[in-house]
């Protein structure tokens, strides 16, 4: 796989920035002039060209608020992941900075100098394009949820915030009806900026480009355990220290909770729930709520040969990661594909998916606004899958 992304002025090309991944060479500035030329040429004749593809590879053009072009070259990725790679470079951009500056760019080395914060993020959607749900933010099932939502509830009121979230390790445990009710754009880039941080400690200005492009809100996160923490979406009062005072305070007596919910990682799921023995991981997403909840499984790597002896040449059930990735692969060239092509309206017509090969299987169930993906050995009849 190799990436290419760069930013570009729309009206004299001068370049924002270049990133690239893979195993690929830096372009150089006449080839990026170049391809920029080819957008602004189709522009002047009044001609779209959104993608083209060459051999073994494509390129995507995008331009937003007529200021600036995003430019994507891709091998080993589908269009949809690099079209969503530039949507998120943009609003990543928004979300740093602010949509006025972007509508009005005076000064190129000034509007560089204010994307410092903005680099970090592009790194990371880089570092996790093939592998991310985009319209999905990542939560983590936990059997003390609803306790820590009654305080959540109580501890937004008490700091003023409709938009406040408790995190284990980087996924969402449970938030307020605000924060459920921003766009999962707004969602996704928080969660962006706290996975690209150093630090869980967090206190920054962020313009969500769906709620608040125009006026920036101070996004703060305050750590409760070494995993666990709290977010929110706050104005310029109280400061930092008074919030970390007041969190501290509040959740001292909740502590047992939230060491307890934070045990639920990495599996992601109550230990109360038992999986059976074929069971290699799932997906579980909520389309309503745009979240998903995805785990390994709670049982080591099977074999699935008879006689508990894997067969020549197989991963006996997969590391972790490799099952997380069949899982996600599953989901985005049957479920999601299929999804989009048997819609009659808001109903799916097509309830299920199976995938079959020598190592493993996949089933997928669709009901109503949530999506089980689920990994087996291959050991289990497809007829029991469902």
């Amino acid at each position: 796989m190799s990436i290419h992304l760069m930013c570009l002025t729309s009206d004299g090309g001068v370049p924002i920035y270049s990133k690239k991944r893979g195993d690929s060479e830096t372009l150089p500035f006449s080839t990026i002039a170049s391809l920029n030329g080819v957008h602004m040429f189709c522009k002047s004749q009044g001609v779209d060209l959104p993608i083209t593809y060459l051999e073994d590879s494509m390129i995507m053009w995008k331009e937003f608020e007529g200021t600036i072009v995003m430019i994507g070259i891709a091998r080993d990725i589908t269009e949809k992941t690099l079209r969503h790679l530039l949507d998120y470079s943009y609003q990543a951009m928004v979300f740093c900075v602010g949509i006025q500056s972007i509508k009005k760019i005076k000064n190129i080395d000034r509007f560089k100098r204010e994307l410092k914060n903005y680099y970090p993020l592009i790194d990371q959607l880089l570092e996790v394009v093939e592998s991310d749900l985009f319209r999905y933010v990542d939560c983590i099932l936990c059997s003390e949820s609803m306790g820590m939502l009654t305080k959540l509830n109580e501890f937004s009121v008490q700091i003023g915030s409709p938009f406040c979230a408790i995190m284990v390790r980087q996924r969402i445990a449970c938030g307020t009806e605000g924060w459920w009710d921003l766009d999962v754009i707004d969602r996704k880039l928080l969660m962006l900026l706290l996975n690209a941080s150093s630090t869980i400690q967090q206190d920054v200005p962020v313009y969500l480009p769906k709620k608040s492009p125009s006026i920036a809100y101070r996004f703060i996160s305050i750590p409760l355990t070494q995993g666990v923490s709290i977010c929110a979406l706050c104005g310029a009062e109280p400061k930092y220290d008074v919030l970390q005072g007041m969190s501290q305070q509040f959740w001292m007596s909740e502590l047992d909770v939230l060491i307890a919910a934070e045990q639920k990682y990495p599996k992601s799921f109550p230990a109360s729930v038992e999986l059976d023995a074929h069971i290699l991981g799932f997906l579980l997403l909520n389309r309503e709520h745009a979240k998903y909840v995805m785990s390994r499984g709670g049982v080591p790597a099977l074999n699935n040969a008879p006689g508990g002896k894997a067969r020549s040449g197989t991963i006996s059930g997969g590391s972790s990661a490799h099952r997380l990735d069949i899982l996600r692969s599953f989901f985005h060239q049957s479920v999601d594909v299929m999804e989009d092509t048997l819609r009659e309206g808001d109903r799916v017509m097509n309830l299920e998916q199976y995938w079959c090969s020598d190592y493993h299987k996949c089933h997928a169930l669709i009901e109503g606004s949530n999506v089980l993906c689920v990994l087996y050995t291959s050991a289990i009849p497809t007829h029991i899958m469902r």
